[in-house]
């Protein structure tokens, strides 16, 4: 084992059980007291993010990525082989894999829901935060509303009530549907909800809900906490270094440079955040011919069928599936088709960014 990468470590360790007696026998000036809880430290990526930063410190080779000095390779391969199973009755590598089809499905049937209640009414699901019928709902301006609602359907449905997030239309014989106000934030929440709490984390998903919330719903954030469920980062960056450098585009060069050397990127101003640590950088693949490596990784991108991204340091959040990325526009009316957009992820016009990418499937 020549050099081990962060991303391969924690995989293999993670849901493991490691004995601290065991393990400070083996390695006497290795500290992990401050992981260790009743002589056991526990799997989880947390407490595998700091035994890593402790075996990193025995690595002299300059990238927190990696890791290639004996020292700290030996402790790696005694962790390895001498670590235990996961817990009983916990299956990771399945309910991962349910979590990603169950977000590809949120994705796929809430847009053809909207798209098919425009065909059938001329009033879709959603409506964007910053939509003009938002703002007629801030204004309390019921009229505009009934206005609206009339034109959308040729008179076929009625306003009925506001609700907060919502607003409730009948039909002239008599049913009712609701309108559901999103945005680009909004619309990821949602599809990472049905993903969670359709593979048995709906507990976690409160946790995270209530992070973002408590953060101003910043999408950098989210993914913070997605990582620390295992969740692969991957920085996207389509423009290499020198065309970055050539328009003078030093933030999105500065990001690029911070995630291929390994440093965290994008904390925010919370408590506790500390920015998304970069498992991957994909660059270099618009206006040139991308090299192999950088083929293979969009390769492995375009097979995955559910991740989460931000854009340009959490401007803009998203989410994805089988290489497309799916946003919300937050200016979307209700009878607009194009709400939800899909473009390929060779296409996307961002110019840097993160994927992240569900256990199991970088």
């Amino acid at each position: 084992m020549p050099i081990l990468d962060h991303n391969t470590f924690v995989n293999r360790l993670r849901g493991k059980f490691i004995n601290t007696a065991e393990l400070q026998s083996a390695h006497p000036d290795l500290n992990v007291r401050r992981i260790s809880s009743n002589g056991v430290i526990e799997g989880t990526t947390q407490n595998l993010e700091k035994l890593w930063e402790v075996i990193d410190n025995y690595d002299h080779d300059g990238n927190v990525n990696t890791i290639s000095d004996p020292p700290a390779l030996a402790i790696a391969q005694w962790l390895f082989s001498k670590t235990g199973s996961l817990a009983p009755g916990r299956n990771e590598a399945l309910s991962w894999k349910k979590v990603a089809e169950l977000g590809d499905k949120s994705i796929t049937d809430n847009s053809n829901a909207h798209k098919a209640a425009i065909d059938n009414t001329g009033i879709g699901l959603y409506y964007g935060d910053h939509s003009p019928f938002h703002d007629a709902i801030l204004r309390g301006d019921r009229p505009a509303l009934r206005t609206e609602i009339d034109a959308m359907s040729m008179g076929n449905w009625q306003m009925g009530s506001i609700e907060p997030g919502s607003v409730i239309i009948e039909s002239t014989s008599g049913q009712a549907a609701r309108l559901k106000e999103s945005s680009c934030i909004g619309w990821v929440m949602e599809n990472v909800r049905a993903a969670y709490e359709g593979g048995g984390y709906g507990g976690r998903f409160a946790e995270i809900n209530s992070r973002v919330k408590d953060a101003d719903l910043r999408g950098t954030v989210l993914c913070e906490e997605l990582q620390k469920d295992g969740w692969t980062a991957i920085f996207y960056c389509p423009r290499t270094a020198e065309d970055l450098a050539d328009s003078n585009e030093r933030e999105k060069l500065g990001a690029l440079n911070m995630a291929k050397a390994g440093t965290r990127v994008w904390k925010s101003p919370i408590p506790g955040s500390n920015g998304v640590h970069c498992d991957a950088v994909i660059t270099g693949y618009r206006g040139v011919t991308p090299d192999r490596n950088t083929l293979m990784m969009l390769e492995k991108l375009e097979n995955i069928p559910f991740f989460v991204g931000v854009a340009n340091g959490g401007i803009h959040t998203f989410v994805g599936h089988k290489g497309s990325v799916c946003d919300f526009h937050w200016t979307a009316q209700p009878d607009d088709k194009d709400a939800m957009t899909e473009n390929p992820v060779r296409q996307w016009k961002w110019d840097t960014g993160l994927y992240l990418v569900p256990p199991g499937y970088w």
